[in-house]
C-alpha cells in the first residue's frame, strides 16, 4: 500500500504534461516546424513548413517558391505513389533538412505560344555515322569527358532496380515531333506507340531520357507529355545538354566538331552498368561518338500529324529490344542492322 505522500506523487506524474504526451496515440503529434530544400531545374529552395501541413498545403508552399501550380508538381518526397492532399506530413517519414527533387513547369513557360517552342539542335544539321572508335581516347576528348563528369549532378526520380539493363532515349524526333509541339495536339507529335514502347521496355529496362535541349525545355516536355506520371513505367532519371561536351572526330576525312552523349558519365555514376548492359536510341549517329557500339539509331519521327498514320518504329524497336535483353553483353551485338531482326 502506497503512503499518502507516495500516492499524491503518484497522482503528479499522472497529471504531468509528460504523462500526457506518453499518453497520446502514436498517431498523433506536437506541431513542429520541419526544415526542408526542394531541388528544381539545378537550384535548391529551403523553406519550413509545420508537422500538421497536409501534402496539399505543401504543394501551396512550392508554388509561391516556384511559381508552378500544384496540378503540374511532380514531388519525389517519399518512396512510391505521392499520397493523397489531405494527408498530414506528420504521417510520413520525413526528415529534417531533407532535401528532395520537384519536377514541374510554371505556368508562363507552358506551351502556348507556337514562338516559345524549346530549342532544337538537330533539325537541320548534317548527321553521320562514326566510323572510328579509336578518336574516343584522344586526349581532349577525354580531358572534356572527365570535365564533365565531375560537374555533371544526376536527380535519381526511381530507383534503379538489381539485374536490369539500361536504355538511353533521346527525346526529339526520337520519341516525339517537337517541331510541332505546341502547334498540334499532343497525340499527333508523340510517335506512334510511345507510351506501350516505354511498357515494354520497363519490363527489361531502367529508362533515363537524354535531350539535346535546356533544362527548362526538357522539363516542359516531359511534363506535358506525362512520361514522368505513366502507371506502367518509370523513368529513372532525366538529362539535358549541360551533361553533353564537344568532341572533334572524323567526316569525310576530316575533323569535325559536334557535341555528344557520352555514357560514360552515366556508367561513372552507376557503375552497375557498361557498356555490357546499355544502348542508347537516337536519331542522330553522331550522339553515339564516344561510345559507338552502344548506340542503336532510330529514323527521325517528323511531320508527325502525317508521319503517324504509318510509323511503327517503336512497336518494332521494342521487339527488338526485348530479344536482346537476354543477351549477357551487348558488346558482341552489332546494332546497325535491328530494323532486320525479326522474333525467332
Amino acid at each position: 500500500m502506497l503512503s499518502n505522500n507516495e500516492a499524491k506523487q503518484d497522482a503528479a506524474a499522472h497529471d504531468s504534461p509528460l504523462m500526457d504526451m506518453q499518453a497520446k496515440p502514436s498517431g498523433t503529434s506536437m506541431a513542429s516546424n520541419l526544415c526542408m530544400k526542394v531541388s528544381r531545374g539545378g537550384k535548391k529552395f529551403p523553406f519550413e513548413v509545420d508537422l500538421d501541413y497536409t501534402i496539399g498545403d505543401l504543394k501551396n508552399k512550392l508554388m509561391e517558391l516556384t511559381n508552378v501550380q500544384p496540378k503540374r508538381q511532380k514531388l519525389m518526397l517519399v518512396k512510391g505513389k505521392l499520397p493523397d492532399d489531405n494527408v498530414v506530413l506528420a504521417a510520413l517519414s520525413l526528415k529534417d533538412n531533407q532535401t528532395f527533387l520537384m519536377m514541374g513547369t510554371p505556368e508562363a513557360n507552358v506551351f502556348k505560344k507556337p514562338e516559345v517552342m524549346p530549342e532544337v539542335y538537330n533539325d537541320l544539321e548534317e548527321d553521320y555515322v562514326p566510323d572510328d572508335e579509336t578518336f574516343a581516347n584522344h586526349s581532349l576528348n577525354q580531358k572534356n569527358l572527365k570535365k564533365t563528369i565531375e560537374k555533371c549532378e544526376i536527380n535519381v526520380m526511381n530507383p534503379l532496380r538489381p539485374g536490369k539493363k539500361l536504355l538511353v532515349l533521346d527525346l526529339d524526333y526520337t520519341l516525339i515531333d517537337c517541331k510541332v509541339l505546341g502547334v498540334h495536339p499532343t497525340f499527333e507529335v508523340i510517335r506512334p506507340g510511345l507510351h506501350e514502347f516505354m511498357t515494354i521496355c520497363y519490363e527489361y529496362y531502367d529508362i533515363v531520357i537524354w535531350s539535346q535541349t535546356s533544362w527548362r525545355a526538357l522539363e516542359a516536355k516531359v511534363t506535358t507529355l506525362g512520361l514522368l506520371t505513366h502507371e506502367n513505367y518509370k523513368v529513372s532519371f532525366v538529362m539535358d545538354i549541360t551533361s553533353m561536351f564537344s568532341v572533334t572526330s572524323q567526316r569525310d576525312g576530316k575533323p569535325f566538331k559536334h557535341q555528344v552523349k557520352a555514357l560514360d558519365i552515366i556508367w561513372s555514376k552507376f557503375p552497375v552498368f557498361s557498356a555490357k548492359n546499355t544502348i542508347h536510341v537516337d536519331d542522330l549517329s553522331r550522339n553515339f561518338a564516344m561510345n559507338p557500339r552502344s548506340g542503336l539509331k532510330i529514323s527521325a519521327f517528323k511531320n508527325g500529324p502525317v508521319a503517324r498514320q504509318t510509323d511503327r518504329e517503336l512497336l518494332h524497336l521494342a521487339e527488338y529490344l526485348a530479344n536482346i535483353a537476354l543477351n549477357d553483353d551487348f558488346q558482341q551485338l552489332d546494332h546497325k542492322h535491328w530494323k532486320k531482326h525479326r522474333r525467332q
